[in-house]
């Protein structure tokens, strides 16, 4: 009872040559050691990238964009402060004493 499907694809792979399990196990440790060095090197021009990228100008544009938001920073927190202490007036203020 040896039948093929009927809808074969039209090209198969077909094994060619035989591969012994030693053969795997040496690949795979020169894989690794050819992947660990530019893994590594690429890892290191990675982190020390950035720092080495940032210019004078671009860092002048950051500081002053830090600034400016530090001064709407700065607006926000005073309205809010001297709102603050007003209602806190407000309130001191209508409470009365207890009268005796």
């Amino acid at each position: 009872m040896n039948t093929s499907p009927r809808n074969l694809p039209r090209f198969l792979p077909t094994l060619t040559e035989v591969v012994q399990p030693s053969d795997l196990m040496a690949a795979t440790r020169t894989a690794t050691i050819t992947l660990d060095v530019p893994s590594q090197v690429t890892t290191q021009r990675t982190l020390s990238g950035p720092e080495s990228q940032i210019t004078p100008e671009t860092s002048a544009l950051v500081s002053a964009m830090v600034e400016k938001e530090m001064q709407i920073f700065r607006a926000n927190l005073q309205r809010d402060l001297e709102t603050m202490v007003r209602h806190a007036v407000q309130e001191a203020l209508n409470l009365k004493p207890p009268s005796h």
